[in-house]
């Protein structure tokens, strides 16, 4: 697929069993200043970077996530997630090419789905919410 402007990386995840705990020294060590939300499990630090072309300032998010797809058992601690401007257009194009998708779920922030790379590593796509 031919990329926009509007699709890039929309951030990092790293999977921790102790997100908030794994956040301050993240914040200590290499002074990265999450944002800690024990409620949702997750704490992430956001990044904007400015697009020359129209001047928006897309959001990169590193965050440190409850671990739920991974179990402790599994060496692979992350996933990365790419943003895209038309999900169903994607999911097409990765199915044509013999891709599996895995589910496709939705919430407040936008529509998602994940796909395994062929080493088995976890990512995420998704379409923000317009």
């Amino acid at each position: 697929m031919k990329n926009s402007n509007d699709e890039h990386v929309g951030g990092a995840f790293i999977y921790s069993e102790n997100p908030e705990e794994l956040a301050l020294w993240y914040k200590k060590y290499l002074c990265i200043d999450y944002n800690i939300a024990t409620a949702g499990g997750a704490s992430v630090a956001s990044f904007y970077y400015r697009n020359d072309e129209n001047a928006k300032r897309p959001l990169f998010a590193w965050a440190i996530i409850k671990s739920k797809y991974r179990t402790k058992d599994e060496q692979d601690s992350y996933m990365i997630n790419y943003k895209v401007n038309d999900l169903n257009k994607m999911i097409e194009h990765l199915k044509s090419l013999g891709i599996t998708i895995t589910d496709i779920k939705s919430n407040k922030k936008g529509i998602f789905t994940r796909i395994f790379d062929p080493e088995g590593n976890y990512i995420q796509i998704w379409e923000a919410n317009k």
